[in-house]
């Protein structure tokens, strides 16, 4: 047996030195210094060395930050640091949200890094747990401060106080939050930009927009200058509200303000409020003055614009922005690409959207959300090999796979091209190979097969999805009932109602209209009559399809007087009424021989400009020569 081999001998300190400072990768570097400290455990590691790569660590690799602390207590010459250390690290455990490991430093601050905890660094503690949102633990350590739970009684201060309150508006506890504005105030703390920011941001998500604005004109009283983040918040509370009337005013304000100025993010506030409100007009002129001031669009705020413009049918506009974005030398990114490849479709241009994708065909920027929308697009268009071509596609790109959306697409447009069979038979197969499939492809499939006449089918396929645990919402169970009421099934359907209130799902007008019409259909009065009641307990105000059935049913079962009284009350309601309606009324009352009224009801539609047709005639003059 050949005798072992000795340990490799170290390389000497000058080398290991020279590793740490040149190794660009910091967890690597911090390899060297533990093979430094293992094997030389008495060489005074030089301070600035391990300071360096705590900064390093700090800023690319927080989770190894404990590493290089726990390395501290192993060198006989630990080196002394000042509090300025002790904030590089606490700053990184709080941006990368470990708030225990940041609490474990600071109370080994002492011994770690031969430095006491100052104001400081408790706020990036106290920071810390507010950015991971322990909010009890930053409630408790705030408490702490001033009664020196940690060995020190520090007063707080008005970082202290930001930090608070950001964090009772990030839980949506505002009216603390204005409490403890008013405490710090009282106490002769004067509150910054960054508490007025903080709080504006705060009241404004929280259905408070009023108390925010009136900060914002309290802040010039107090000595302090807003700036683009307090304009900023607000205008994102005033788009979030609806209100595009006080967000213009808050604009106006700070295009006015000679103590503040528009920001980029200021810029993309403004541009995808007014976006999502429609104010196109108002977003284009924003977008000039972005530009006039210098301030250069990135790919984000064009792919506001160019989202905004495709969601209101300007696709052609949405083009130009794409157009002035590629001449800026931008990137193209899967959000602005998925926004144009929607529009194109939205707007009945599939060809026009299919070159677009052919034409980036190298770009790698195609997500499953993009391959979705063009399916979507193509099957919209009744380009269903196009759309099961590009599901291929889509099976063969590795940067990619299809998701239940896509089979929902999928399912959902070969149903509605009047390819049930093929659709069923993907559903299928998807079932039983375990793949995921959402309310939407199972819904598709029935409604599909109710609208056939195929009830027993989409009953299977009910049936099926209950037993794979996909719960039905409102519209398949109305398809469901819509289904049976047209196939004549009327105890099906109320079957299939019975079961939708015992499994959670609420009905809505829909449901009942459709159940009541087909109860009315296939004579079942009084049951109609029930539901009706029932729809007004549960809160639904009847509507001109709900008493349009129950005039037909009433009619057909004689009972032209409870006719007219609902007739009556439709017409309290204020509810339009057309020719059909009339017509009915008309039949129905001409039928139990009350043609005066008949009469009467045909004069007063001519009276509301609603023009009698050639069925109002032949049933009045039927009714009158029954009548002699």
């Amino acid at each position: 047996m050949p005798p072992a081999q000795p340990d490799p001998e170290p390389p000497p300190i000058h080398r290991l030195l020279e590793l740490i400072k040149s190794e660009p990768d910091p967890a690597t570097a911090l390899s060297h210094l533990e093979r430094l400290v293992s094997t030389r455990p008495a060489f005074p590691t030089p301070q600035p060395l391990i300071f360096h790569l705590l900064r390093r660590l700090a800023t690319t690799s927080p989770s190894h930050l404990p590493r290089l602390l726990g390395l501290l207590p192993r060198m006989r010459h630990r080196p002394r640091f000042s509090e300025s250390a002790a904030l590089v690290v606490l700053s990184a455990f709080s941006r990368a949200l470990m708030p225990d490991a940041a609490l474990a430093a600071f109370r080994d601050l002492p011994s770690l890094l031969g430095c006491n905890p100052g104001i400081r660094s408790h706020n990036t503690l106290l920071d810390a747990f507010v950015r991971a949102r322990r909010f009890s633990d930053a409630d408790a350590f705030f408490t702490s401060l001033s009664h020196g739970a940690f060995g020190r009684r520090l007063a707080p201060n008005l970082q202290t106080y930001n930090i608070i309150i950001r964090s009772l508006c990030a839980r949506g506890e505002v009216d603390r939050a204005v409490s403890l504005f008013g405490t710090l105030c009282r106490g002769g703390v004067a509150p910054d930009r960054v508490t007025y920011s903080t709080l504006m941001s705060g009241l404004a998500k929280h259905d408070q927009l009023d108390n925010a604005l009136d900060l914002l004109d309290e802040m010039p009283n107090c000595g302090v200058q807003a700036d683009a983040v307090c304009y900023n918040a607000l205008l994102s509370g005033c788009f979030k509200n609806g209100k595009f009337e006080k967000a213009m005013r808050v604009w106006e304000q700070l295009v006015r303000d000679p103590g503040a100025s528009p920001n980029l993010a200021t810029y993309k506030v403004m541009l995808d409020g007014l976006c999502k409100l429609g104010r196109f007009k108002e977003a284009g002129d924003v977008w000039s003055r972005m530009v006039a001031n210098n301030h250069q669009p990135d790919t984000v705020t064009h792919g506001i614009l160019i989202h905004g413009l495709c969601r209101s049918g300007d696709v052609d506009g949405a083009t130009r922005v794409y157009s002035e974005m590629v001449k800026a030398g931008l990137v193209l990114d899967v959000a602005v690409y998925n926004s144009l490849i929607k529009g194109f479709c939205e707007a009945g241009k599939t060809g026009e959207a299919w070159k677009f994708w052919d034409s980036t065909r190298f770009s790698g920027i195609r997500d499953t959300t993009t391959y979705n929308i063009m399916m979507k697009g193509l099957f919209d268009s009744g380009l269903v090999n196009e759309a099961t071509e590009l599901l291929a596609q889509l099976e063969n790109d590795a940067s990619c796979s299809p998701d239940k959306v896509t089979l929902g697409t999928l399912i959902h447009g070969l149903c509605e091209n009047g390819f049930a069979n093929k659709a069923f038979k993907i559903l299928e197969y998807a079932r039983t190979s375990g793949k995921e499939l959402d309310v939407f492809s199972y819904s598709s499939m029935i409604n599909r097969f109710c609208k056939d006449g195929r009830t027993d089918d989409a009953n299977k396929v009910y049936e099926n999805m209950v037993k794979d645990g996909c719960k039905p919402n409102s519209h398949v169970y109305n398809a469901l009932i819509n289904g049976f009421c047209r196939a004549c099934k009327i105890s099906d359907a109320v079957k299939i109602y019975t079961e939708m209130a015992g499994n959670g799902c609420s009905p809505t007008i829909v449901t009942y209209n459709t159940l009541i019409d087909g109860l009315c259909k296939a004579e079942k009065y009084r049951e109609a009559s029930s539901l009706t009641k029932e729809m007004v307990q549960r809160g639904f105000t009847p509507d001109i399809k709900t008493y349009g059935s129950l005039i037909r049913g009433l009619c057909q079962d004689k009972k032209a007087d409870s006719a007219l009284s609902i007739w009556n009350e439709i017409l309290d309601a204020d509810l339009q009424v057309d020719v059909i309606m009339h017509n009915i009324l008309i039949h129905g009352l001409c039928s139990a021989g009350k043609v005066d009224e008949a009469f009467r009801l045909y004069l007063e539609m001519r009276e509301k400009n609603c023009s009698p047709n050639l069925v109002t005639y032949n049933t009045l003059m039927d009714g009158f020569y029954e009548d002699t």
